[in-house]
């Protein structure tokens, strides 16, 4: 087995260059010096030309530059000049001891910059894993929030539908009362009946987005027609919806599609009612629906002044309404609701405008792979006629 040794990355070559450029450069500047300073000072401008490559460019070229200065300064400097000779043994050792000393401010300015880079470095590591410990800490708060508002939310869903199904249950037993009651009695409970009904929709939205933040329901998918969850939808809303008929458009080779039947009735009364609040009485509501290459895209239209343009792409999201300063009841659910389920069944759903005037919400559902559904080849009777 091959022994692996851990290899230093060299600088590149730019840097040796540069290196041997300042080796030149003071050079250069130190010959017209020569006749005022002696050799101890020259030696010492060098030495600095050393400190200053290794705090720069790191350890070898100062390296090679300390290298380099030594046997410059002998050429140009130690006599004889212009020559590698020496002829006095100082010479010798103001060289070495120059070689030394360049040696060793280079190995130590090299430690010091190398201890400032792993000092940088541990400085970047540590703001790192402390924006990451903040990200932590603040995801943890918004979930305990999320956990939070969603709990109180059920809770009070909970506790608010047991009155005002009693309280509906009472309205409709007093106007089926015989004989029947005053007609300013009547209306006044059917009022109080509405509203209890109107009610009754908006707890159930509040708790049907806590389930659905919360993970707290199970889908039940099954392939089955789109034409019976909107009649049912329909049927459910038949008070809502009294001053406002509903045309239904499919297309005959619509084919069954894979859902929750319980969770797009939500979406299709969720939608119709929407429809119904921003409409003129007497408007008529449409739904559409239309095959494309992979899916199915079903349209929730209605008449009216549609959705905000700047708003196409917030209707959606959590208490949040069309028109805000509009008078008209609600709390901003209903759409976000219709999101989730949307998007759980690996849907789709966006608002728009009709050209015509009006808004639509439309979603789309995958087609995937319905099963086959065989008709029972028809048995010969053991009996002749």
């Amino acid at each position: 087995m091959k022994r692996r040794f851990a290899v230093l990355p060299l600088p590149a070559w730019r840097d040796y260059f540069y290196a041997l450029l300042v080796v030149v450069i003071v050079i250069l500047c130190a010959i017209p010096l020569y006749p005022y300073l002696d050799l101890a000072n020259m030696a010492m401008l060098l030495v600095l030309a050393v400190a200053l490559v290794a705090v720069r460019l790191g350890r070898y070229p100062a390296i090679l530059v300390a290298v380099g200065s030594t046997v410059a300064f002998d050429f140009f400097f130690v006599p004889p000049r212009y020559s590698l000779t020496i002829h006095h043994a100082q010479y010798v050792v103001t060289l070495l001891v120059m070689l030394v000393v360049a040696l060793i401010i280079t190995h130590l300015t090299a430690g010091l910059r190398q201890q400032a880079v792993d000092a940088n470095s541990r400085e970047q590591q540590a703001l790192a894993l402390y924006e990451l410990e903040k990200v932590a800490h603040e995801t943890r708060v918004q979930m305990q929030s999320e956990r939070l508002r969603n709990s109180i939310l059920s809770a009070l869903s909970h506790d608010i539908r047991t009155p005002l199904t009693s309280l509906y249950g009472l309205a409709e037993s007093l106007s089926l009362t015989k004989p029947p009651l005053p007609v300013d009695v009547q209306e006044s409970i059917i009022a109080i009946r509405d509203q209890a009904m109107h009610l009754n929709s908006m707890t159930s939205n509040l708790l049907e987005m806590a389930r659905l933040q919360t993970g707290g329901i199970v889908f039940h998918k099954e392939w089955q027609p789109l034409e019976e969850v909107i009649g049912a939808s329909i049927k459910l809303l038949k008070v809502a919806l009294q001053h406002y008929p509903v045309k239904v458009v499919l297309p005959a080779d619509l084919p069954l599609l894979e859902f929750d039947a319980i969770l797009m009735e939500r979406v299709f009364c969720n939608l119709l009612e929407n429809a119904a609040k921003y409409s003129p009485p007497g408007s008529t509501l449409q739904i559409t629906a239309r095959l494309l290459p992979a899916q199915v895209e079903v349209c929730v239209c209605n008449p009216g002044d549609g959705f905000p343009a700047d708003k196409l792409n917030q209707v959606f999201d959590l208490f949040e309404r069309g028109c805000s300063k509009s008078g008209i009841a609600g709390v901003g659910l209903g759409l976000s609701i219709c999101r989730a389920i949307i998007e759980s069944h690996d849907g789709e759903i966006e608002a728009g405008n009709l050209p015509q005037g009006g808004g639509r919400v439309c979603f789309r559902l995958p087609l995937g792979s319905p099963p086959v559904i065989e008709s029972e080849s028809l048995q010969p009777s053991r009996y002749q006629p």
